[in-house]
């Protein structure tokens, strides 16, 4: 997402043109409002860009703070994605949350 933040502000491209040509392409999708950069979906508002550090917090807060649900990876994934949030690892990293959660191990349904 830094590529595209660059490109959208100054108007630079990686000097390798199969990468220059992907920005451009990916570009498209995301649209830089008063500093802070957004995806465009296709039903949705604008989803808000975050580092991966902070969509950790995101669904670490969704999955286990007060509104806590312990739901399944996918469904985190749609919960962040409906909070208005967005990274490129969104859905591997809710997985992984889900799959260390030692609660949702012991007690899960099978």
């Amino acid at each position: 997402m830094d590529h595209i933040r660059v490109y959208l502000t100054k108007g630079k491209l990686l000097s390798d043109p199969k990468e220059a040509d992907e920005v451009k392409k990916r570009s498209n999708w995301f649209i830089l409002y008063e500093g802070i950069l957004y995806k465009r979906s296709f039903a949705r508002p604008l989803l808000r860009c975050v580092t991966p550090e902070d969509g950790r917090r995101v669904l670490e807060e969704l999955y286990e703070g007060i509104c806590s649900t312990h739901a399944r990876g996918r469904a985190l994934a749609v919960t962040a994605i409906r909070t208005v949030y967005y990274w490129p690892n969104l859905r591997e990293d809710a997985m992984m949350l889900v799959q260390t959660c030692d609660k949702c191990q012991k007690f899960t349904l099978t």
